[in-house]
This record gives structure tokens, C-alpha cells and sequence, in this order.
């Protein structure tokens, strides 16, 4: 998996958390922690395993699933796409 790829999905969820409503301010917040740390990790070249970026990803994944169906949908891609990295 292509660390471009990952950062363009990470990229998308960024900007859907922005712009949809009702967010929790709490969630929306640690979207953006998240979003910080993938993106110092692709570009130091650290993409090791990393098991507490995946553990944040699936607790976001389960904070969407019943308000925000599409932010848990494009965080299931992040997640998936980070398994295929083998992170």
C-alpha cells in the first residue's frame, strides 16, 4: 500500500469531519489529533506498526457508526488501507 494513498483517504476523512454537522467537538478533536499524527508518520517515513493509531481509527469508526454512516465508512478505509500496509 502506497503511503500517498493513505494520506489522500486520510486526507477525505479529514475533510468530511469538517464540514459535516454534529460532530462531537470531543470527536472532532481527536480526528485531528489522528490526521496530525498519520501525517508526521508518512512523511518521517515511520509507517511501522503502530497498533494505538488503529485502536483511535476503530474508536472513531464505532463513534460514527450510528450518527455519521459516511465518516465510518471512510474510516473504515483508513483502517483498511493501513491493514494492507501491515500497520
Amino acid at each position: 500500500m502506497n503511503p500517498t494513498s493513505l494520506l489522500e483517504s486520510v486526507v477525505e476523512l479529514h475533510t468530511e469531519l469538517e464540514t459535516s454537522e454534529n460532530v462531537d467537538p470531543e470527536v472532532l478533536e481527536q480526528a485531528r489529533e489522528l490526521d496530525s499524527k498519520m501525517h508526521q508518520m508518512i512523511k518521517s517515513n515511520e509507517l511501522k506498526a503502530e497498533e494505538s493509531l488503529t485502536e483511535q481509527l476503530l474508536d472513531l469508526e464505532a463513534k460514527f457508526a450510528l450518527d455519521h454512516p459516511m465518516l465510518e465508512k471512510l474510516t473504515r478505509e483508513v483502517i483498511d488501507r493501513l491493514s494492507q500496509m501491515g500497520i
